[in-house]
């Protein structure tokens, strides 16, 4: 019996074969794909392109800030941020500061005018003085120099008109001045000392005048001969004495 398997082995052991090694299919590298164009910038959305027209239109409405209309209405709305606070000033606080020889005018003074938070001015008023707001200018910030609300004042320019625009996500105020981001937005640097007002001191009063007497205690016309009278009746009465007292 076992011889019978072992030449039953042999009888098939050529039969097996071993399968050809098949080799793997050659991949070939990717096609380059043609360069991606840049994409195309959306127009701005409506919604921000209507609140810069409000803005526009509120600021030609009181007629001292169309020089800042201008140049908001040349202004790409995507770049505003959609909640904000603007401090505008006037045409002729503009002027003075274009005229002055040390003013910062330039193209940042723009985006130090503008805080990235909606603040109406009783939103303003909780703020302390010394307290910054940061603006879309970096690292610079605009102080808060006095939080009276009758003279509430932002890197020392009183706000002039507070409240001049509100909406859901922005306010704009007006300022008597240009914001000097030179003097004010650096927290490194103090701000510069307020000039102080001396009140001129006033002398006392006078005492009340009394009878006979008038301001600096001087004596009437009427005191005066009265004091006087009996002086000179007295010195004409020795006199006349002296000359009776000769003759005799």
């Amino acid at each position: 019996m076992a011889i019978s398997l072992s030449l039953l082995l042999l009888l098939l052991l050529p039969g097996i074969t071993t399968s050809p090694q098949v080799p793997p299919p050659e991949v070939s590298p990717p096609e380059p794909q043609p360069e991606a164009s840049p994409p195309v910038p959306s127009p701005p959305p409506r919604e921000q392109q209507q609140q810069l027209n409000n803005i526009i239109d509120a600021l030609i409405g009181t007629g001292d800030f169309g020089g800042w209309a201008d140049l908001l209405s040349s202004a790409d709305p995507s770049t505003l941020p959609m909640t904000a606070t603007l401090f505008i000033p006037s045409d002729e606080a503009t002027a003075a500061a274009a005229a002055a020889a040390t003013s910062t005018l330039n193209a940042l003074i723009f985006s130090y005018h503008i805080v990235p938070q909606r603040l109406a001015f009783s939103d303003l008023q909780r703020f302390t003085t010394g307290s910054r707001l940061p603006t879309l200018l970096p690292t610079m910030s605009i102080l808060i120099t006095s939080n009276t609300p009758s003279n509430f004042t932002v890197d020392g320019s009183p706000i002039t008109h507070p409240d001049l625009y509100l909406a859901s996500g922005v306010s704009v105020h007006g300022v008597a001045s240009v914001l000097d981001y030179s003097l004010y937005g650096s927290e490194a640097s103090p701000p510069p000392p307020e000039v102080v007002t001396v009140q001129p001191t006033l002398p006392p009063p006078p005492p009340p005048s009394v009878a006979g007497e008038t301001w600096g205690h001087r004596k009437s016309d009427a005191a005066c001969l009265g004091t006087e009278f009996p002086i000179v009746i007295s010195v004409l009465c020795a006199v006349i004495a002296f000359k009776i007292h000769r003759i005799l």
